[in-house]
Formats: C-alpha cells, structure tokens, sequence
C-alpha cells in the first residue's frame, strides 16, 4: 500500500548494512509485553500480524523479533531471561514517570547493558515514545482550564517535571497553562534526547532512528474527546483546546529537531508530516477511513469516553461484523482509539524505511 511519497515496507530485494535492529519506546512498538500486540488481533496466528518494528527488520532480512520483558502479573514487567529479545519497547511507555522497564530511557540503558556495553556497525537503534506523556498532559490540561482547583492540581503536576521558576516565569492566564503545557513536552524531548546520546550514542551506535509525535488530535480517542468539549463548552472554547494540544507535540517535535537533527548517526523520522498527510489524502494511500477505530467500543470511561479492548477484537470478530465484507477493516487506519491497524503499522514502517534509505550513504 502507497501514498504520496510513500515506500511500502517491506517490498523488493533487502536493504543492506543492518544486522540486527534494538527497540525502544511504548505500545506502538511493543512486540509481547503483555501476550498481545496493540492493534488488531491475528485469529489465524498466535504470532499476530507483523507491526512497525519488526517490518522495519523485514526490510532488512531480518527474522520476526521478540519482547524483551514480560507481564510477570504481581512482580510486574520483568526481563524473560537469556533469550535473544531485542525489542525492549513496553507498551504504557513514557518519557516521564515511566518506572523500571515502562520508562523509556531505562529501555535504553537494558538495552545497552544486554548488548554488552556497545553497539555495533550493523546495529540500528529504533526508538519511539512521547505519546503517552501527551496524552497524560492532555487529560491534566482539560482538567486545568475547567476551574482554578482544576488549575492548581495541572501546576501540581506539572511541577513534578518543570522547573517552578520557568512555571512562574510564562504569560499569565491561560496563555500560561498553555505555554507551561509546552516546557512539559520539550522537558519530555530532552529526556528522549538525553537518553539517545547517553545510552545509544556515546555507545558506539552508528545508526539510530528516532521517530517523532503525530497529531494526537487526529486520533480517534482525542476526536471523541472534542465532541464532548464541544457539548460541554461550546466549538470556541473546544478548538482553542485542541489548539493548544497541537502546540504541545509541535514543542516536542521542535525540540527534538534542535537535540538530535544534526547529528549524522541519528535519523529523525517525522511521523507527524506523514500522518497529517493520511488523514488528509486517505484514499491516496489506499485507505477508505482515517479518522474512526475499526474496533467495536466496549465500555465507556467515567469522562464519558468511549473505550476499546484490542486483546478482544481479532480480524475474525472484524470479518464477521454485519453489513460488511471480510476484509473491510484493512483499509482503515485505526484499531482503537490510538493504536493503528496491521495496514496502519505498515505505512508507518514504509515511512520509516524511507527515511532509513534517504539517509544511507
């Protein structure tokens, strides 16, 4: 499947100089933390369909790959043990607030310990995240502009991560909780970035792709999210919101940009462009829906959202919904409220790919 400027993944003969691929980041780029993947369930394969990473070492010849951790029930998210697993990714990954393997920059530094202190010339370093700590922000921020004690609990949690005197320091009003939103997202980038050149970089990583935050706006969840801002507080004040939203990822990205654009071991995939450009040209990238969940809704939150459950809905369930032709939901590119379909994972590995192939020599 291609759109514009698309490369499919994985397509034609191998790409050549990587022999084994590291993974970091959050559900996006988990392969088995928790027995699933987070989109669409495979009925007719216990292996589920293939997603980002592993088609992104598809692309290179490389073999499926497997989770590093494990769902321990009790005792947590543990390592498996001695196997092989370099995908390190945990899905519930943050930047900020992410304990033990759920933390990002931890993923890196396991993965730095496990491959024996250095990387390799064949090694590429994949790492995603930032997705999660958006939304924690988003949800905070909508809490904040609702009153003032909803003002005082959004400073108090972004305290916990922003310095008080750049809090202080910003515009008063809501100019201020929006620009304080923003050091929350470039705290965030200088956390992924820190943790890059910490763990991957001053390591002997040669080849290290970073990929960048979509407009969680666009996503299903945040849609939902704005309707109801708009029964609530009317399309003014809900636009404004969403607004600001938009800036908090475009903060992250900036940032992000300004740490690790130059560096020329480091490629940076801008997903957001890319995304953007899906939603807006659907069918030029062969998809038939951009905005919806494929995945039936199966509860609603106590904010009166909708809520999903990916362990339960398999291509089978899919096929069988009536009215509808198996297969249909191939063509769309959400699962849930914010993970994508197999075909979803397959245009973001292509954009990945891409970028891979661009910058190699």
């Amino acid at each position: 499947m291609t759109g514009p400027g698309a490369a499919p993944a994985p397509s034609g003969p191998p790409m050549s100089g990587v022999s084994r691929v590291i993974v970091a980041g959050d559900s996006l780029a988990d392969v088995g933390t928790f027995g699933i993947k987070f989109t669409v369930q495979d009925a007719a394969s216990p292996a589920g369909f293939p997603i980002f990473p592993e088609l992104v070492g598809a692309a290179y010849g490389l073999s499926a790959m497997c989770s590093h951790y494990m769902d321990n029930g009790a005792s947590g998210v543990i390592a498996r043990g001695n196997l092989p697993c370099t995908n390190f990714a945990v899905g519930g990954g943050r930047l900020l607030r992410g304990e033990g393997p759920q933390g990002i920059p931890f993923q890196l530094q396991d993965a730095a310990v496990t491959v024996g202190g250095r990387f390799g010339a064949g090694d590429l370093v994949l790492v995603n995240g930032g997705g999660n700590d958006a939304s924690d922000l988003a949800a905070a921020y909508l809490v904040g502009v609702s009153s003032r004690s909803g003002m005082l609990a959004f400073l108090a949690f972004l305290a916990r991560e922003v310095e008080v005197d750049a809090l202080v320091s910003t515009a008063p009003g809501d100019a201020s909780l929006a620009r304080s939103a923003n050091l929350y997202m470039e705290k965030a980038a200088d956390v992924m970035a820190d943790a890059v050149v910490a763990h991957a970089l001053d390591r002997g990583a040669t080849r290290v792709t970073v990929l960048n935050l979509p407009d969680i706006t666009l996503t299903p969840r945040f849609s939902a999210a704005f309707e109801k801002l708009v029964q609530e507080r009317g399309v003014d004040e809900a636009t404004v919101i969403q607004g600001v939203v938009r800036q908090t990822v475009g903060a992250f990205n900036a940032r992000l940009q300004s740490r690790l654009g130059s560096d020329g071991r480091v490629v940076l995939v801008d997903v957001r462009a890319a995304v953007d450009d899906q939603i807006a040209h659907a069918a030029a990238w062969g998809l038939s829906d951009a905005i919806h969940a494929a995945c039936p809704v199966t509860s609603v939150s106590s904010a009166g959202l909708p809520e999903w459950s990916l362990p339960t809905c398999t291509s089978a369930s899919l096929d069988a919904v009536p009215g509808t032709a198996p297969g249909w939901w191939t063509t769309w590119a959400f699962a849930d409220g914010f993970h994508p379909t197999p075909t979803g994972h397959r245009l973001l590995a292509g954009t990945v790919t891409q970028a891979l192939a661009a910058a190699s020599p």
